[in-house]
């Protein structure tokens, strides 16, 4: 009996053992997967990703010492301020789209749909070029050269001409731009290079079109122009560019850059200095040392340094010792969202009235299927021959045919005040509607502007004697001396 029960104690153990043995080879295998859990798996997916970040910053560290190098690309701050990923990309007016890529949610430069002379327009050329890398990071400026005297040449026929290229470089090494206190300036060339004589609306779409793309990407904007025009394309700015809350200066000059005595150095600084440092929101004319509002502005001397003057309304800054921005004759900072309204509608004609003019100049008008507006230069404020019967009864029936006619004065100084003799108001009772003290430039451009807003005839005439953009004062300062006072001199 002992051993049989030695013998089952003994094959007990045995058949004890082997579960023991598989228990530890278990534990093993268990401890090696859960190893194998921890370690992290490589994916295919994440490795692909890492390759291409790693690529990305390669060529993002490329891109940037490129640009840092020609000093001409778009800073690191600029494109901070727009909140977006894209990446730091060198630019220049040669280099090619897929070098450059284009601006992400901005609409293209080319007009969308068909315009005046569309297929003649001048256009921007490239990308914005850096100046002066030295300059203030916290504020820039793009500076758009359309043309003008500014940045001509002397030509080999004896006569003054634009060439390509030639005014960026001379900016580039004025020594007034590459101190820090001036804001970096960016150059943009249109192509062509027009003579302002030259300009149309189709021109100022693309102008105010260039202005539009690059809004949110600078803090202001300098556009070099002929003196001939520029009063008209800064009136038309004015209106095109709605609810505009940042500067855009117009600026040219009487002699070019390159000559050794010129004004151009001058009104190019001072038009960057307001267009880079001062909070205006709206356009303006800078030349020879004052800062005129844009629609206000008329060219008053074709050989003076001092061509341009606003008659109507007082200038908005001065260059002098200090500088002075008088900032209660500038315009209010807009709350609603900045768009652009084009010019497409130009069907309109401006007749000055001279003493015994032919009333058969109007027949021909009265046929006209295209005529959408005109604008009347009268006399004084707002006075023509009334006992012209003929004359009014035309006036009459292009009024009621739905053509919308503005009288503004001959003079330059005064304002429209059709009621006050009968003969002009023999005029407001045909429908002609007073114009105040609007310039020629800001009437013409102003009543383009409505007629291709697509407004009534009605609500072009009821906006015509209202102020839009600061183009017209409504109520003159007077007063009445009813018996002796002393002290009119404080007045």
């Amino acid at each position: 009996s002992v051993q049989v029960a030695r013998s089952s104690s003994t094959r007990a153990r045995r058949t004890d053992c082997p579960p023991r043995r598989m228990a530890a080879k278990g534990g093993k295998a268990a401890k090696a997967a859960a190893k194998a859990a921890a370690k992290p798996k490589v994916r295919k997916t994440d490795a692909k990703a890492k390759v291409m970040a790693k690529a990305k910053a390669t060529a993002k560290a490329k891109a940037k010492s490129k640009a840092k190098a020609d000093g001409r690309g778009l800073s690191e701050g600029l494109l901070g301020a727009l909140n977006t990923d894209r990446p730091i990309r060198p630019v220049s007016r040669m280099c090619s789209k897929e070098a450059v890529g284009k601006p992400a949610n901005r609409p293209a430069l080319r007009p969308s749909s068909p315009t005046p002379q569309a297929d003649t327009a001048s256009r921007p050329t490239g990308m914005p070029e850096l100046l002066n890398p030295e300059g203030s990071k916290s504020r820039k400026v793009l500076i758009l050269y359309t043309g003008g005297t500014l940045g001509m040449q002397a030509l080999g026929n004896g006569t003054l001409g634009p060439i390509p290229g030639a005014l960026g470089k001379s900016l580039r090494v004025l020594d007034e731009l590459k101190q820090s206190r001036m804001p970096r300036c960016y150059f943009m060339e249109f192509d062509p290079i027009l003579d302002s004589a030259d300009m149309s609306p189709a021109d100022w779409t693309s102008i105010a079109r260039a202005v539009h793309h690059w809004y949110f990407e600078f803090d202001g904007f300098v556009i070099l122009h002929g003196t001939d025009t520029m009063a008209y394309t800064a009136s038309a700015l004015s209106f095109m560019l709605e609810q505009l809350a940042k500067p855009v200066i117009l600026t040219g000059a009487q002699l070019p850059i390159f000559e050794p005595i010129s004004d151009a150095r001058q009104n190019f600084l001072g038009a960057v200095v307001f267009a880079g440092l001062a909070d205006i929101s709206e356009v303006c004319l800078f030349f020879n040392g004052q800062l005129f509002r844009g629609n206000r502005a008329v060219k008053a001397s074709a050989s003076a340094l001092s061509a341009f003057a606003s008659a109507s309304y007082p200038p908005l800054a001065e260059l002098g010792c200090p500088i002075q921005i008088f900032r209660r004759r500038l315009r209010e900072p807009p709350h609603g969202r900045f768009r652009l309204q084009e010019i497409h509608v130009t069907d309109v004609l401006v007749v000055w009235v001279i003493p015994g003019f032919s009333d058969d100049f109007f027949q021909p008008l009265l046929n006209s299927k295209t005529l959408k507006g005109m604008v009347l230069l009268l006399y004084g404020c707002g006075n023509a021959p009334a006992r012209k019967a003929k004359f009014l009864g035309h006036l009459k029936r292009l009024v009621d045919s739905g053509i919308v006619i503005v009288a503004c004065s001959q003079c330059t100084h005064g304002t429209v005040i059709l009621e006050k003799y009968a003969v002009g108001k023999a005029f407001e009772d045909v429908g002609v509607v007073g114009g105040h003290d609007m310039t020629t430039e800001a009437a013409v451009t102003k009543l383009a502007y409505l007629l291709s807003k697509g407004l009534s005839p009605v609500e072009v005439r009821k906006s015509m004697s209202e102020s839009l953009r600061g183009e017209l004062t409504t109520e003159a300062s007077c007063f009445t001396i009813s018996e002796p006072v002393s002290g009119l001199s404080s007045l």
